[in-house]
């Protein structure tokens, strides 16, 4: 038996040695120091970015309380626009309010809020004017009638909202229709709530429309849309609800029927849908109900 313990491998026969062959590099240490710089760089780019932002705080802080404490900027007055029925004691209480505050500093809400807590003032706004000077234009509502509660009386706009109360003595001055509600609870700068109101409303508006009619002689009692009449020239109307196109037609063709027999009228009812009842004052007639029959167009 043959020992290869010793045996002496040709060199054709090894195969080619796997090592790992490791390299030791130098560091550059130019490319050290430009890495280093950058570095630097940047954290000092980054602290003057800081320190600006600091200084643009300080200086815009003493900018604002320079503005905020400049006479310039005091309030110096009030320009006013769209008044009609405000008096001087209201646009006092409005605008006094303003005297010696910074124009930047006013509270532009608060302002229009209390301008619209009187009754009068439907619409509020408020501008700037630099340096010094505020606009103030204000929409007013408009008296369109008068409400009666039975105790009292106020002036009344076209949503309903009570305006203020006004004194009988004076309820010549405003040729105004007369909404009757009784035993209503009014409040100015409030809307009326009562149910006949917006019907009483609707009333007014279609007589308006159809012209010959004299609004300040006419009184509408409302207390309810169903019990809804008008009273003219001493004569009673008992309108109802709805159709007010059709029974105020139906009304001029009864009128001119009573007015050419010459008779005197306590009351028209108009509540039927296709008659109209009337009642006559005459005494020689006063017994006798004569009923009109029209037909609807």
């Amino acid at each position: 038996m043959r020992d290869y313990k010793n045996v002496k491998v040709p060199k054709s026969y090894r195969g080619e040695a796997k090592r790992t062959i490791v390299k030791r590099a130098r560091a550059d240490r130019a490319a050290w120091s430009r890495k280093r710089a950058v570095g630097l760089t940047n954290i000092l780019l980054k602290v003057m970015i800081v320190l600006m932002i600091a200084a643009g705080g300080v200086l815009a802080w003493q900018a604002y309380r320079a503005v905020m404490h400049a006479d310039l900027f005091v309030i110096s007055g009030v320009d006013i626009k769209g008044v009609k029925m405000l008096s001087d004691r209201d646009l006092k209480d409005i605008v006094g309010v303003f005297t010696g505050q910074n124009i930047f500093r006013v509270d532009l809400s608060a302002a229009i809020k209390r301008a619209e807590g009187n009754p009068w003032v439907k619409d509020a706004q408020i501008y700037r004017r630099l340096p010094n000077r505020l606009t103030m234009v204000f929409t007013e509502r408009t008296p369109t009638s008068i409400l009666d509660t039975g105790m009292e009386r106020y002036l009344l706009d076209g949503q309903g909202v009570v305006i203020e109360r006004l004194p009988k003595e004076q309820t010549s001055i405003w040729p105004l229709p007369i909404i009757a509600i009784r035993d209503y609870r009014a409040r100015p700068g409030e809307e009326v709530t009562a149910e006949g109101l917006p019907e009483a409303m609707e009333l007014i508006a279609e007589i308006s429309a159809r012209g010959g009619w004299k609004l300040p002689d006419i009184t509408v009692k409302a207390d309810s849309p169903e019990t809804l009449s008008v009273l003219y020239e001493g004569c009673q109307i008992k309108i109802g609800s709805g159709r007010y196109g059709e029974k105020l037609r139906r009304l001029a063709e009864v009128m001119t029927d009573v007015n050419q027999r010459g008779v005197d009228i306590a009351y028209v009812d108009l509540r039927p849908e296709r008659q109209a009842a009337v009642m006559v004052k005459n005494t020689q007639l006063r017994a006798q109900s004569s009923e009109h029959k029209v037909k609807r167009r």
